[in-house]
């Protein structure tokens, strides 16, 4: 029988979409549990997950490739995929019949990893998004390692971003002190010009302090990246000045004077010292020290030497008196000595300081002060010296220079 409305209304054609693709995957799944119209099997170590060649092709590039050419794997009805976490592979088989997948702290680093390898990208895509989501002090470092191995450049600017907003906590974490001195370097390039160099500062000595044992001989290598001159001269003067693991880097006395020094321009920082003139110690009063006012004209005398020397050397900083090394007398003889004394002339109760000896024993020479830096040159012990040294004075130390010629 044939029958046809055809020309007996005027309705226009109508065309109709319904979304049957979920009622498809949903009888496709079914039926994939119940093991019927299964073509392949995915093998992961011990575990067997059956599917459908297509639904697998429409969701992983991975396996598109593997069936649509002309691999080995394209005939077989077994398949094997080994290094990837068996649970993450089947959960993302149950997502490729169902669309959902619950992604939480524990699993999102296994199925980032798989969905990468199978190449699944509306998974890795939505893990990045939990990632973002998720970052905090204890994890940054494990996340940054994620970016850095799956190559997410977007991932990675969040974690520069969280570490510069975050860094002194970061930094004082035992996450951050337990990384690789590589790791370290890397972390302060990358957000060294972002912060300041006192947080730079902070996080290098935070490392290595945290194994001292072991960190203690690349310090000099990691403070390279410390810009003393850029730091805040609190800093300088109540922290950095006093840290015992400075002073011992031999190289750094210079570079710490200078940053001082232009720290203090930078302050506007003037000293201006009363004008007297002081006399110390000679031939024949070892010990005695006087002071003439040149404003009152008066002589005063100020507090012994501790130990009394003759063709010494004294020059002041800051309204700081140094007396440098000379000759001593000892049982009608003159030796050389290296020792060195300083008293605060502002102090209420002047008192003798003994500070760090000079590196050689010396009398008859050259003193002077640049910059707030001690210089001496020359003198003699048993025979004329060429050699020269300076003092640093935040950090009590003395500095060999390159000697004279003559």
């Amino acid at each position: 029988m044939s029958f046809s409305i055809c020309g007996t209304c005027s309705v226009e054609e109508q065309t109709h979409n319904i979304d049957h693709a979920s009622d498809l995957l949903q009888f496709a799944n079914e039926s994939r549990q119940d093991g019927c119209f299964n073509d392949i099997i995915i093998r992961v170590g011990e575990k067997n997950i059956p599917a459908n060649k297509m639904v697998l092709s429409c969701y992983s590039k991975y396996f598109n490739t593997m069936f649509k050419s002309e691999m080995k794997e394209k005939y077989k009805d077994v398949v094997d995929v080994h290094g990837v976490d068996a649970e993450s592979v089947e959960k993302l088989v149950d997502f490729m019949y169902t669309g959902k997948i619950n992604i939480n702290t524990n699993n999102v680093c296994d199925l980032l990893a798989v969905s990468d390898f199978l190449q699944i990208l509306s998974v890795r895509k939505l893990c990045i998004e939990y990632l973002f989501t998720t970052i905090t002090q204890q994890n940054c470092f494990t996340i940054q390692a994620l970016a850095n191995c799956f190559t997410i450049p977007q991932l990675t600017e969040k974690f520069n971003n969280f570490i510069v907003e975050n860094y002194q906590q970061v930094v004082s974490g035992d996450h951050f002190k337990k990384l690789s001195k590589d790791d370290v370097i890397k972390l302060i390039q990358s957000t060294n010009n972002k912060v300041s160099s006192d947080l730079v500062y902070t996080a290098v000595i935070n490392w290595v302090k945290f194994d001292l044992a072991s960190n203690e001989s690349y310090l000099s290598e990691l403070f390279k990246f410390v810009d003393l001159g850029e730091m805040s001269p609190k800093m300088l003067e109540d922290v950095v000045s006093v840290e015992p693991l400075v002073r011992k880097l031999d190289d750094l006395g210079w570079a710490f004077h200078d940053a001082v020094v232009q720290r203090a321009k930078g302050m506007g920082e003037v000293n201006y010292a009363e004008e007297s003139l002081i006399s110390l110690g000679g031939r024949t009063s070892l010990t005695k020290v006087t002071k003439f006012d040149l404003e009152t004209k008066q002589w005063i005398q100020l507090p012994d030497l501790p130990v009394g020397r003759q063709v010494a050397a004294a020059v002041v900083i800051d309204d700081v008196l140094y007396h440098l090394a000379g000759e001593l007398q000892t049982d009608g003889d003159e030796i050389a000595t290296k020792i060195v004394y300083r008293m605060e002339l502002k102090e209420k109760v002047l008192k003798w300081e003994k500070i760090a000896s000079m590196n050689v024993k010396r009398y008859m020479f050259g003193a002077a002060v640049i910059n707030g830096v001690i210089f001496v040159f020359g003198g003699a012990e048993y025979s004329p010296i060429s050699s020269g040294e300076s003092y640093i004075v935040p950090l009590n130390k003395w500095i060999q220079l390159k000697p004279m010629k003559i």
